[in-house]
C-alpha cells in the first residue's frame, strides 16, 4: 500500500469506461429501463420529479468525487454494507419511525438531497451500485414497499474520498439527524483498520477535520484525542481524562483510586472527615493552575492541612521532560507570588524566611505517563506510581517536602 504525505492511502477502484463519462452509459440505462416496470412505486417516482429535484436541489459537490448522472433505478440493483454504515448504532429506529410516517402523509420531498452512491467496484459491476448514504431510508423503502429509488450516482479518486462524501452527506442543518461524536470515532477506527489512514496524529487530524466539518473544533479535538487512544496512535504516552469512573486507568480518579491515595478534593467529606485524613489532594494540569492555586489556599488554611498536587500532562507531549522542568517554573513562580502577597500584607513588602513547613501548597510528584514497556522490568511500563521530573518512582509522603525543594 502507498500513502501520500497526509498518511491517506493512494488506491483508486478500476472501473468500466462506461463510469468515467459524466453520465451513466445508455447500455446501463438500458438494464435498469427493463426493470423498472416491475418495480412496486407507492412513492410514485417519475423522471419528471426527478428533473424537478434536480432544479430544487442540485447534487452536492464533494472533494475527490465528480457527479455523474441523478437516476431512478431499481433498488435490487444497489446494495448497502451495513458495516459501512456511518452512524455507531447503525439505524435509528425512532428516525426510521419518523421517515416512515413523512413519506406516508408528505410522499416524497423533491427538496431533499437524495441518497449518494457509486458503481459497485468492489463486485466489478456496471450495472450495480454501492450506496453511501441513505441507510435508514433503505429500511423504510423496506417497510413500504418502494422498489426503486432516486439515487446521486459518483465516481470517486479513491476509497479515502468515498468514505469522506460517506459522512458528509449526513451533514444536516436538523441537529436531530446529524452524526454522533461516536458516529465519527467509529468512522475514523475503521479508516484505520481499513488501511485508509495511517495510525498518525496527523493523518487523523486531517481525517477528523474533513468528516466532521460540521462539529466545532473543540468537539473535533475531543474526537481526535479519543481515536489516539482508541487507534494507539501514542502507545507509549498515556493520557488521563477529568472525567470517567474510578474504574479506568486512564482517568485522574481511576489513578488516584489505584495508587491508594485520598480522593481529590474535598467533595463528600466533612472538615473531621479531611482532617482525620490527613491531607488534601488536587491534580492539576500546569503548575500555575489559579483555581487549583487558590482551592489549596483557602482549604489548607482553613483546615491547617497539606494541600498536595500531582502535576500531570493533559495532552501528550514529546518531550516529558521539558513539560516537567516547566512545570515546576510555573509552580514556583505562583508560590512567590503567595509569599509576596504576604510580606506585602505583614512585612510591609519587606522579604521575610519562609517557612517551608507552614506553606501548604505542596508539589507531590507527577503522574507517570512514559509507559513503554520496559524490558529490564518484565514488560512493565517505563513510569510507575508518582514519579519526579526524570521519571522515576518517588514515595508520596503527606508529612513530606514539596519536590520543587529538591528538583530541578
Amino acid at each position: 500500500m502507498e500513502f501520500n504525505s497526509y498518511g491517506w492511502l493512494q488506491r483508486k477502484p478500476t472501473l468500466s469506461k462506461m463510469q468515467k463519462t459524466n453520465q451513466v452509459s445508455y447500455e446501463t440505462k438500458m438494464v435498469w429501463a427493463k426493470l423498472l416496470p416491475t418495480c412496486n412505486n407507492p412513492l410514485g417516482l417519475t423522471e419528471e420529479m426527478l428533473h424537478e429535484s434536480l432544479e430544487v436541489c442540485p447534487p452536492r459537490e464533494y472533494k475527490g468525487a465528480k457527479h455523474i448522472e441523478r437516476c431512478l433505478v431499481p433498488r435490487t440493483v444497489l446494495r448497502y454494507n451495513e458495516e459501512e454504515q456511518p452512524r455507531d448504532k447503525n439505524n435509528d429506529s425512532n428516525h426510521v419511525n419518523s421517515l416512515v410516517n413523512d413519506f406516508e402523509v408528505n410522499g416524497y420531498n423533491i427538496n431533499c438531497p437524495p441518497p449518494i452512491g457509486c458503481f459497485d467496484y468492489e463486485n466489478n459491476s456496471n450495472t450495480h451500485l454501492k450506496g453511501q448514504s441513505g441507510f435508514n431510508r433503505a429500511e423504510v423503502y423496506d417497510r413500504i414497499g418502494q422498489d426503486c429509488a432516486i439515487v446521486d450516482i459518483y465516481d470517486y479518486e479513491s476509497r479515502f474520498w468515498e468514505v469522506i462524501a460517506r459522512n458528509q452527506s449526513n451533514h444536516h442543518s436538523n441537529p436531530s439527524l446529524v452524526q454522533s461524536k461516536n458516529d465519527y470515532i467509529k468512522e475514523v477506527c475503521n479508516a484505520v483498520d481499513e488501511g485508509l489512514i495511517e495510525p498518525s496524529g496527523d493523518s487523523i487530524d486531517e481525517f477528523v477535520d474533513l468528516i466532521a466539518a460540521d462539529k466545532t473544533s473543540g468537539v473535533r479535538r475531543q474526537i481526535k484525542d479519543t481515536c489516539y487512544n482508541n487507534c494507539q496512535v501514542f502507545p507509549n504516552f498515556r493520557t488521563y481524562s477529568s472525567s470517567g469512573t474510578i474504574k479506568s486507568k486512564n482517568t485522574l480518579k481511576g489513578f488516584v483510586r489505584n495508587y491508594g491515595l485520598a480522593a481529590a478534593g474535598i467533595e463528600g467529606r466533612t472538615d473531621e472527615e479531611l482532617s482525620e485524613q490527613g491531607y488534601i489532594l488536587y491534580c492539576a494540569g500546569n503548575g500555575g493552575n489559579k483555581a487549583t492555586w487558590m482551592r489549596a489556599i483557602v482549604h489548607g488554611t482553613r483546615l491547617n492541612l497539606p494541600v498536595w498536587i500531582l502535576g500531570y500532562a493533559p495532552v501528550r507531549k514529546d518531550d516529558l521532560k521539558q513539560f516537567r522542568l516547566d512545570y515546576i517554573q510555573e509552580f514556583n513562580e505562583i508560590k512567590s507570588y503567595a509569599i509576596q502577597f504576604s510580606n506585602n500584607v505583614v512585612n510591609d513588602g519587606e522579604e521575610s524566611s519562609v517557612n517551608e513547613e507552614g506553606f501548604c501548597v505542596k508539589l507531590a510528584g507527577f503522574l507517570p505517563q512514559y509507559v513503554k514497556p520496559n524490558p529490564k522490568d518484565k514488560g512493565r511500563p517505563t513510569e510507575n506510581g508518582v514519579v519526579d521530573v526524570y521519571g522515576t518512582r518517588v514515595v508520596f509522603d503527606p508529612d513530606g517536602d514539596c519536590l520543587t525543594l529538591s528538583q530541578p
